[in-house]
């Protein structure tokens, strides 16, 4: 079974679609903890604080979800153009 979590994108920079559960599970968790995060600070702060410290929070949850992605992303992050972009080695 492959190391890689993510396929990269056909066209652009960054990770695409998750290739197995791992990536998955990691998305997942990313975007349950996004939408946590209101609750999470009206459960310690009695209210759901600025829109600043929200997107603080959010801020410090995206650093290892993309950190993770770029490490565990098939052939790195590059930028692709789609279909056009061959690399020349893999031409024959």
């Amino acid at each position: 079974m492959s190391d890689y979590w993510f396929r990269p994108k056909q066209r652009g920079i960054g990770a695409g679609v998750p290739l197995n559960w791992k990536g998955w599970a990691l998305f997942v968790s990313f975007v349950g903890a996004i939408l946590a995060v209101p609750f999470g600070l009206r459960a310690i702060m009695g209210y759901e604080g600025s829109p600043f410290l929200r997107l603080g929070v959010v801020g410090l949850i995206s650093v290892p979800f993309v950190w993770l992605a770029w490490k565990k992303t098939e052939g790195g992050w590059r930028w692709r153009k789609g279909d056009d972009d061959i690399d020349p080695d893999e031409s024959d």
